[in-house]
């Protein structure tokens, strides 16, 4: 009789030993669901925020390519007004 019961301690510590292990296991794993979940999150925000930085950086570009082309514009104007300047100075008419 005390073997079965030395039995029934044994297998009772071992069950409590595998519970133990297993709550320790569902708490690990919902904290890693957490994450990830978190993780999910910051990845579908960090992802609008690409998307949005990217449309912005298009437009950015598109006026800095146009502001360009003006600045050319004012050059070739301001370089004209020089040389008419310049001639007007020298005593020389534009149809010379």
């Amino acid at each position: 009789m005390v073997e079965k019961s030395l039995d029934l301690d044994g297998a009772n510590a071992r069950l409590d030993s595998a519970l133990d292990r297993l709550e320790r296991q569902l708490r690990e794993t919902r904290q890693q669901l957490g994450t990830a979940s978190e993780l999910e999150l910051k990845v579908q925000h960090l992802s609008k925020e690409r998307s949005r930085l990217a449309d912005e950086l298009e437009k950015t570009t598109a006026r800095a390519t146009d502001i360009e082309k003006s600045a050319k514009q004012v050059s070739l104007r301001i370089m004209g007004a020089m040389e008419k300047v310049q001639m007007a100075l020298n005593g020389e008419s534009e149809a010379s």
